[in-house]
């Protein structure tokens, strides 16, 4: 061993005979192992610290000690971010430094290791190997892992594979599935071609669209136009100032002798494109324009005459009597024979013959007391209204029509419903030709009252009542009781009328808002109606009890379907006022509607029987009163297509 490559132990306590030493060692030593070596793990390592932290190093000035033992200096970084973005801005291979950190320095990579990076993100080897790298060997089962064998299953034909692609081979013969299908070739035509009808292709091509029409010239475009047509001074400038696009005339009208005289247009370019883009923005679709009438997309509505028969017009008015006496119309009713109609005024009930117009019978009230209201049962009962209570009158003589006056034994019988005597049943006789069978007092004033189908129960509203529940009564004659059928009703509830259903145990209520159903056998509430009017005036249910209609004080009527929904059908605003009374034909399909307008208005209902089609309603007319008054009440006649009306000043008159 040389003496030059050795060190001397002795010297190994002086530390600069160690440096001494170990500069005599050629410096190129391991420059070149690491050169030749391709090991990652004998990469050359400047910084000599071991496991030491870099921590250690972050205050110093240098990051450790090379392999002499000499301190290795930090490089200086950059500031900021600003310096490196100007660094990287005059180094173009900015992009292939990467930043080692345990030496502290730069490293700029090259082609060879920029492409054996490549090759690492891909997946592949770092270096591309040779091929005398790879064998194959032919029969790899060998060295299967496994002492198993491949089961049989392996070898023989799979069974599914058979059956799709015998399911391929039907569809082939059977034609659905083509094989190598020929391309359709699109056809490229003029689309602007006016091809005849006696080629071949004109029944497979589209329609033919006529090319969008040039503007006519006009007298404005003539080289020799009349004199109006000329521009002064004033209409030039203004020509001039306006806007291209709002210009009436696209140039100046000029004036010339001869044809030849005339010079090359300067808008003749601008008028070509212009024209081509009206060609090339054309529509492309044709399309079918409908010769209609605004009036054909309305409904088909019958003529008012196909409608009749329905009152149009004033037959004749009814004897009056002393309006200063009897006071105002309250409320008319007919009988249901049609014989007798019943008018109530404020202190008399007057019943005229509906054949002659005479006055039959007269009652007259005391000064104390006032009539409200009247209405006529099927089996001729006459309820008349008062204060205080009720009374019921027989239009017949004949008294085996009510079971409780068969003789004069129940005169003047009393029976009370309960212990408090709130409500008192009086039953007297008298010689009249309308009998009076009963009187019925009770401590407040009913308002309305309606007769049920069977002519045995009456419902009364009472709506100023000091006890809520009492605001709706149900009387039953037979048994001579009254029953309150809502104990427990809240104060705010304003019942305004109460109506029986024609054919069903029901009880519609209407209020101010809403109308309730109430069923008397279940004793509980079906539905509840929102009319969306500010006040409900009045109610009436059809024959058929499937549809009714609701007046209100903000001149609407609400047609409501039962079967629909809770809202109404169809809203109808024909009145200027508050509309005073509704009500359903018997035997016609004719509704009617009275305001303080002073005027009827007569409408056409038709109801199917059909569920799927909705009701048919038509206004037919309107008729008017002589002099404007305000009308209270309105009743059809039974069995004739007529209608009966009482002013507020007693008059009262039938329409035909």
């Amino acid at each position: 061993m040389n003496q030059n490559n050795t060190i001397n132990i002795r010297a190994i306590r002086n530390k600069k005979s160690i440096k001494k030493d170990l500069s005599l060692q050629p410096k190129n030593i391991h420059d070149q192992y690491y050169q030749e070596s391709d090991d990652s793990e004998d990469e050359k390592v400047l910084s000599k610290i071991g496991r030491l932290q870099t921590k250690k190093y972050k205050d110093k000035d240098f990051i450790g000690y090379d392999e002499n033992l000499n301190k290795i200096q930090k490089k200086k970084q950059f500031q900021d971010t600003i310096d490196e973005f100007i660094n990287k801005t005059e180094n173009k291979d900015w992009w292939r430094v990467v930043r080692d950190e345990l030496n502290n320095q730069d490293v700029v990579l090259n082609d060879k290791q920029l492409s054996m990076l490549d090759r690492i993100r891909k997946g592949k080897t770092a270096i591309k190997l040779a091929d005398d790298y790879y064998f194959e060997h032919e029969d790899f089962n060998q060295f299967d892992l496994l002492s198993s064998y491949n089961p049989k299953r392996r070898f023989l034909p799979s069974k599914w594979e058979r059956i799709k692609i015998n399911k391929l081979v039907q569809g082939i013969k059977l034609g659905r599935i083509v094989l190598n299908p020929p391309q359709k070739v699109e056809k490229i035509f003029d689309i602007w071609e006016n091809v005849s009808e006696d080629q071949v292709l004109s029944k497979y091509l589209p329609a033919r669209i006529p090319a969008a029409k040039a503007q006519l010239p006009t007298n404005v475009c003539s080289y020799n136009p009349p004199e109006e047509y000329l521009f002064t001074e004033q209409e030039k400038q203004q020509w001039l100032q306006t806007d291209p696009e709002d210009r009436e005339i696209p140039f100046i009208p000029q004036k010339f002798k001869h044809l030849r005289n005339v010079p090359s247009s300067e808008q003749l370019t601008k008028d070509l494109f212009n024209r081509c883009l009206d060609l090339y923005l054309a529509p492309r679709i044709r399309r079918k324009k409908l010769m209609m009438k605004s009036t054909d997309f309305l409904p088909e509505i019958p003529k008012p005459e196909e409608l009749k028969p329905f009152p149009t017009k004033l037959n004749f008015e009814f004897g009056q009597i002393d309006i200063t006496k009897s006071g105002q119309v309250k409320q008319i009713s007919i009988s249901q024979d049609g014989q007798l109609l019943g008018v109530c005024y404020e202190f008399a009930i007057a019943f005229f013959d509906t054949k002659t117009s005479k006055c039959l019978y007269t009652k007259w009230q005391v000064a104390d007391k006032q009539f409200l209201g009247l209405d006529f049962s099927q089996s001729g009962l006459i309820c008349i209204l008062q204060s205080n209570g009720f009374i019921i009158l027989n239009s017949f003589i004949d008294k085996r029509l009510h079971p409780n006056v068969e003789d004069g034994q129940n005169s003047n019988k009393q029976i009370p419903k309960n212990s408090n005597n709130v409500f008192e049943w009086n039953f007297e006789l008298d010689d009249n030709v309308f009998q009076q069978l009963l009187e019925v007092k009770m401590p407040y004033d009913p308002l309305y009252v309606q007769f049920h189908t069977k002519s045995d129960y009456l419902v009364s509203t009472q709506p100023h009542t000091h006890v809520k529940s009492h605001c709706i009564l149900v009387h039953c004659i037979s048994k001579s009781s009254t029953s309150i059928p809502f104990q427990n009703m809240k104060a705010s509830t304003e019942v305004q009328q109460t109506i029986f259903h024609p054919t069903k145990p029901e009880l519609y209520i209407m209020t101010n808002k809403n109308i309730f159903i109430y069923s008397l056998t279940k004793q509980q509430l079906l539905k509840k109606l929102l009319a969306g009017n500010q006040q409900n005036s009045t109610i009436a249910i059809h024959p058929y009890g499937d549809n009714l209609i609701v007046g209100s004080n903000d001149q609407k009527v609400c047609w409501f379907d039962l079967d629909m929904g809770k809202t109404p059908f169809k809203k109808m605003s024909y009145h200027k006022n508050g509309v005073r009374r509704v009500i359903f034909h018997k035997s016609y399909p004719l509704f009617a509607s009275c305001s303080d307008d002073g005027t009827i208005n007569i409408f056409h209902c038709r109801i199917s029987t059909d569920l799927s089609q909705a009701p048919v309603i038509l206004p037919l007319k309107v008729l008017k009163q002589k002099k404007k008054e305000s009308l209270m009440d309105i009743a059809f006649h039974p069995t004739q297509p007529w209608i009966y009306s009482a002013s507020k000043e007693g008059v009262v008159s039938l329409w035909t």
